[in-house]
């Protein structure tokens, strides 16, 4: 939850949606590395002790890569480290850009001292609550795709239906971490909400093929006291085969990663950090029902299954649509997107004399309405 919180925070607005996939392209590169290191050794006598070592390197790197990274300038000006606060946007952003964002920063720190210090109990109401809410759904439905389904249980039904399964998980975890790139090269010129609706879309056909394909050819059979699955149609095994493969590809350049910054970027300043932990805990909530109930789902309603899922598939259709764009949106401005969204109540306008700031429906050109009234940079 820290990473993507940082990453949004020290990130310019242009390259925003970029920089934080990168969090998710480090993942899906380390889960690939793990399982080429896993075939090499697993089968070898005390390999796994190779492997706990070789997991210190990673670790090491990072503590050491920490020391060489900046402070987050919103964190410094909320701990009224203003100067340090700028020279630190002088390292990351031309002269002006780091003036303007400076300010911008100072203000909305201003507002959220004047109302005080923030209670969790204001996470259970108003525009806050709102924002939790749909930063909930979003990591939920992530997870509820089943993405993650076919990465613990997918060697499993693969070989089930006559696949190799080493085959498969390297396979999936190419396509995985290859697929992972269009976020990085999309994210600030798609958008991310186009992104999150054809990876939805996309996710939603998969499901669906599967579903109809495990309907009409697959069938479940006991098989050394253990059932299993048996595909009557060699063409169907083919058409689930790249049916998940064609999930994956969705999943990793969508929802998979533009999830995490959009989450990271919907919570005002003063929430920020307890709104995105509260998203990183449903995200695990949905990977804990997934782990859990996945293998009952296969074993009661077989391929129907992938009906399941799709029904979330569906909903994050649903989700994307309605979702405002970000990109390019500077993170103190981001709350006027929800204005105009249906269910979601108005930001609170500021007292009189201070500035009112808006995003135009461009989506990202950046204007301000209303000049400072009472002599100070407001």
């Amino acid at each position: 939850s820290v990473i993507v919180l940082y990453q949004s925070e020290v990130a310019p607005a242009s390259m925003r949606g970029a920089l934080s996939t990168l969090y998710q392209l480090g993942i899906t590169f380390g889960i690939l590395v793990a399982a080429f290191i896993d075939q090499l050794l697993v089968d070898q006598e005390e390999g796994w002790r190779h492997v706990m070592l070789l997991i210190t390197i990673p670790a090491f790197s990072l503590i050491i890569g920490m020391m060489c990274l900046p402070q987050s300038p919103r964190w410094l000006v909320q701990k009224g480290r203003n100067e340090e606060a700028l020279a630190v946007l002088h390292t990351i952003r031309s002269e002006d850009e780091a003036a303007q964002e400076h300010l911008e920063i100072q203000l909305e720190v201003k507002k959220a001292m004047q109302i005080g210090e923030p209670r969790w109990s204001e996470l259970c109401g108003g525009r806050v609550f709102q924002l939790i809410t749909l930063g909930v759904s979003l990591q939920l439905i992530q997870q509820l795709v089943g993405m993650n389904a076919f990465m613990y249980f997918g060697p499993k039904i693969f070989e089930s239906i006559g696949f190799d399964k080493n085959s498969f998980t390297t396979i999936n975890n190419f396509v995985n971490f290859l697929s992972t790139f269009p976020a990085v090269a999309l994210a600030d010129l798609a958008g991310r909400r186009s992104l999150m609706l054809w990876s939805s879309i996309g996710m939603s056909i998969a499901c669906m093929i599967m579903g109809v394909m495990g309907l009409l050819f697959v069938e479940q059979r006991e098989k050394g006291g253990e059932q299993t699955f048996v595909v009557t149609n060699e063409s169907a095994g083919w058409v689930i085969a790249i049916s998940v493969f064609f999930f994956v590809f969705n999943f990793a350049y969508g929802f998979g990663p533009i999830v995490w910054v959009y989450c990271a970027e919907i919570f005002p300043l003063r929430y920020s950090a307890r709104g995105v932990g509260m998203c990183t805990l449903a995200n695990w909530i949905g990977n804990f029902l997934i782990a859990q109930f996945t293998p009952m789902l296969l074993s009661g309603i077989q391929f129907n299954t992938f009906f399941v899922f799709g029904f979330f598939c569906i909903l994050g259709v649903i989700v994307a649509a309605w979702l405002p764009e970000t990109k390019e949106v500077p993170l103190e401005l981001i709350q006027k997107l929800f204005d105009d969204r249906a269910w979601f109540c108005r930001t609170v306008a500021p007292p009189t004399g201070e500035s009112v700031m808006s995003v135009q429906d461009t989506g990202s050109h950046i204007t301000q309405l209303s000049a400072p009234t009472r002599g100070h940079a407001h």
